[in-house]
C-alpha cells in the first residue's frame, strides 16, 4: 500500500480576501468568516478536481515497496531463476513538483537510511513528476513490511496566489460566488448546479489517472 501525507501545509490561499470580496461585490466586513471558509473550499475543490497542488506544500509519500514492471505473459517452458523486474522510477502524485527533498528507507528495526542523491534524478518536467534511477543505481532492499520507503518533496506553483495560473483562480472565484449565493436557502428540485464554465476553465489542467493505484505502479 501507499499513502500521501502533508508534512508542511501551504502558507497562503490562492485567493486573497480583498480580491475575493471585490469579486463578490461586498463593500463591508460582513461575512468575513464565511468568505474565508469559501476560499478554502474553493482551493480544495480546484486541487481535487485537477489532481494538482496550487500553493507550495511539502508532502511525504510512503511506500511499502517499489512497484513491479508489467510483463507480457510467456508461453512454454523456461529454466533459470525467477526474477521480478521492478520499476526504475517512483511516480509522485500532486503536480507540479518543485523539488525532491529526500528518499529514505526503513528496515524492520526502524533504522533510517537516506538514499544518496547520486542514485537518482528528479524528472520534474513530466506530469506527474518522477524520481528515476540513474544507470547503475539501485533501490533499497532491506525494507520493513509497511511504509519502508519515504519520499519527501515540495509541490505547488509557488508561495503566493500570484504564482497560480489565472484560469484556475478565475474558476475558484466563480466557485466562491456560487457557494456564496446558494447557501442552502432554496427549495427547488433539483438544486442549482454550478456553472459549467468553472469546469471548462480547469479542464486543461486536469491530470487523469488510470492506474491501479492513485499513486501509480500498483503498490
Amino acid at each position: 500500500m501507499s499513502g500521501l501525507t502533508v508534512t508542511t501545509p501551504p502558507s497562503a490561499l490562492p485567493l486573497g480576501e480583498v480580491e475575493t470580496r471585490n469579486y463578490l461585490r461586498i463593500d463591508t466586513d460582513v461575512d468575513t468568516n464565511l468568505v474565508t471558509a469559501l476560499m478554502t473550499a474553493a482551493r480544495d475543490w480546484a486541487e481535487n478536481f485537477t489532481n494538482r497542488t496550487l500553493i507550495n506544500t511539502t508532502y511525504t509519500l510512503s511506500l511499502d515497496a517499489i512497484g513491479e514492471r508489467d510483463q507480457f505473459l510467456r508461453e512454454g517452458m523456461f529454466t533459470g531463476a525467477y526474477q521480478i523486474p521492478y520499476l526504475n522510477y517512483i511516480e509522485l502524485p500532486r503536480s507540479p513538483v518543485a523539488s525532491v527533498t529526500h528518499i529514505k528507507s526503513f528496515n524492520d528495526a526502524n533504522t533510517e537510511s537516506t538514499l544518496a542523491a547520486s542514485n537518482y534524478y528528479s524528472d520534474l518536467v513530466r506530469e506527474p513528476a518522477r524520481v528515476v534511477l540513474r544507470d547503475g543505481g539501485s533501490w533499497p532492499t532491506d525494507l520493513r513490511n509497511a511504509n519502508g520507503i519515504e519520499v519527501q518533496y515540495v509541490a505547488g506553483y509557488g508561495s503566493s496566489g500570484a504564482d497560480v495560473p489565472e484560469p484556475i483562480r478565475v474558476a475558484m472565484f466563480e466557485y466562491v460566488t456560487f457557494l456564496y449565493e446558494h447557501r442552502g436557502d432554496y427549495e427547488s428540485s433539483p438544486p442549482p448546479r454550478p456553472p459549467v464554465s468553472m469546469q471548462m476553465l480547469l479542464q486543461p489542467y486536469v491530470i487523469m489517472r488510470y492506474g491501479v493505484s492513485a499513486f501509480g505502479g500498483g503498490y
